[in-house]
């Protein structure tokens, strides 16, 4: 990629990257990391000059994969597999930088240098996700 400038790099994160969830400090902290080694791949590229080289990270809420046990979110449904995969695909070809899956988290990115903490905090529980247990983890409960 580097000597063609040529290319595109998708980082999978999640929008636990970006908005933290209880009982997930480890998922949201590796998401974290993801969501900052994209920005900082990015940044580098573009120093370099490599503008033929697109990057996108992919960020969704939860996905139907089992992760989680019963899910749920008032942010929307849980998404399908597919509906992530066509999202992530529309932004490669319209060369995104940031791809939210439902696409209404960017508000929640804006709200967050825009309301003060207290009403960051309503909002917050408002939208919380909730779930039984991460699988492999004791319950929540």
């Amino acid at each position: 990629m580097m000597n063609n400038n040529y290319g595109h790099i998708v980082t999978v994160a999640s929008a636990a990257g970006h908005f933290v969830t209880s009982f997930m400090v480890a998922y949201c902290s590796s998401k974290f990391a993801a969501v900052g080694f994209h920005k900082a791949l990015t940044e580098e590229l573009s120093t370099l000059g490599k503008d033929g080289i697109k990057t996108t990270c992919l960020c969704p809420v939860f996905i139907n994969t089992g992760f989680v046990k019963n899910p749920s979110t008032r942010l929307g449904k849980i998404l399908e597999i597919e509906e992530v995969v066509e999202a992530l695909m529309e932004g490669i070809v319209t060369n995104q930088k940031m791809v939210f899956v439902p696409p209404q988290l960017n508000i929640g990115l804006l709200s967050e240098m825009v309301f003060p903490e207290r009403a960051q905090n309503v909002l917050r529980k408002l939208t919380t996700p909730k779930f039984d247990a991460v699988v492999g983890q004791r319950s929540t409960q």
